[in-house]
């Protein structure tokens, strides 16, 4: 009888493994092969974006998919997006620029960079590619005539495709193997490349100043906070002034804005850049946010299934098994419907203080973890919200609060082109 317990036991561990470790891991190399040109597009290949006249697709996506390795599945789709942005750059003589629109106006570009989460995409018929489009959309609308408007999709291999692992709640057991290729990814500093090549095209123009912003999602946050995150770190600290109780010089970022939205990884993962966060030195007046971590309380992927995941994986500790937006010892704002109590003089506070739009307020709190440190006009913003304003995981493109999030987006290039005089 113990030894048909045993045996039943044995059949049931196997089991139990290879749904969640073996098949999950075999599945995720039906993946997309990787370019065999990986340092630059190919002239004259089919897909050679020099051919395009440019600009090409304002108010529109362009896909930039990726390998579970960090590798380019297409070389040229970085180089599409590059020339759609340098076009109007001085050229020098024998440099390879794309032909121009005879009817192409020279106006500030404004960039958005997505990165998106566990179980999406790069198909044209994921929801949040299909999500962001309109987005885009709608912001050139919104800036007709007066930006030219770019979304650039990060696309990897986040969705399982083998049955039954793409089925609803079964999909839930490729947790680990998909948190393995965000993190194989992050490692490979692609994303790093990626956003400091859409960086570098940054400049004045007669109409003000370019913009660019970047955004993950989910596990897409965890790659993206990984590209970027030792960059912050290295310019707060250049900007340190030196001394204890002295004035941060101003600190800049890879981008003007980085944005992560429900994300999906550990708080242990931020707290070094956490570390500036104190009494003794004070941020510059003129210091605009860097970094804004939006993350709900209606969000049971990352409050709840999340920490299941890292314990499983052996972590133990608080900061490894809880995400950055839910730890509440990094918090520092609210976002939440406008209150009477809330938001009481938005103008007249910076956008690292308080800001009102679509309803909904952002306010920075006391830090109850830090002896009730207060530190105004720290770029690094970590935000909790209710389920009224982000009701789930994938709830982030409602309308009340994309509009809230791109409202705060539009503001900071206003505060930047009054600081720069544009």
């Amino acid at each position: 009888m113990f030894n048909i317990l045993k045996r039943h036991l044995l059949a049931v561990v196997v089991v139990v493994l290879a749904l969640t470790w073996l098949v999950p891991n075999w599945a995720d190399m039906l993946e997309e092969p990787r370019d065999p040109s990986q340092n630059k597009c190919i002239y004259g290949s089919f897909d050679d974006p020099i051919k395009i006249a440019r600009p090409a697709y304002v108010g529109q996506v362009r896909t930039i998919r990726l390998t579970n390795a960090g590798e380019f599945v297409r070389r040229c789709e970085l180089t599409d997006v590059l020339y759609e942005l340098n076009w109007d750059h001085p050229a020098h003589p024998n440099e390879f620029r794309p032909k121009v629109r005879p009817d192409a106006k020279v106006l500030p570009k404004f960039v958005v960079l997505y990165i998106h989460g566990w179980k999406h995409d790069a198909s044209e018929f994921d929801t949040d590619y299909r999500h962001f489009t309109d987005r885009i959309q709608k912001l050139q609308v919104a800036n007709k005539d007066s930006r030219q408007v770019l979304g650039v999709y990060i696309g990897w291999n986040a969705a399982p495709k083998l049955p039954p692992f793409n089925l609803p709640w079964i999909r839930n057991l490729t947790f680990w193997s998909k948190e393995r290729i965000a993190d194989r990814i992050a490692q490979s500093a692609v994303v790093t490349k990626i956003i400091s090549g859409i960086g570098a095209m940054r400049e004045p123009t007669p109409l003000g100043s370019d913009q660019f912003v970047v955004i993950g999602h989910s596990f897409g946050a965890r790659i993206l906070f990984s590209a970027i995150g030792q960059t912050l770190i290295y310019e707060t600290e250049k900007a340190h002034p030196g001394f204890p109780g002295g004035m941060y010089k101003i600190a800049g970022g890879p981008a003007n804005a980085v944005v992560l939205l429900n994300s999906a990884f550990e708080a242990s993962i931020y707290t070094a850049l956490d570390d500036v966060f104190r009494n003794e030195e004070q941020f510059n007046y003129e210091q605009l946010p860097l970094l804004l971590s939006i993350s709900s309380k209606g969000d049971q992927a990352t409050r709840l299934a999340f920490p299941i995941g890292q314990w499983l994986s052996f972590s133990r500790t608080e900061q490894e098994t809880t995400t950055l937006g839910n730890y509440a010892c990094y918090q520092t704002h609210l976002l939440e419907p406008k209150t009477s109590s809330n938001c009481s003089d938005p103008p007249n506070s910076g956008l690292s203080e308080e800001f009102f739009a679509m309803g909904l307020c952002l306010h920075r709190t006391t830090r109850q973890c830090r002896l009730n440190v207060l530190q105004k006009r720290n770029p690094f913003l970590i935000v909790s919200t209710p389920p009224e304003v982000i009701s789930d995981h994938n709830d982030i493109w409602n309308d009340n609060f994309s509009g809230w999030l791109f409202a705060y987006i539009d503001q900071l290039q206003k505060a930047k082109s009054i600081a720069h005089g544009d």
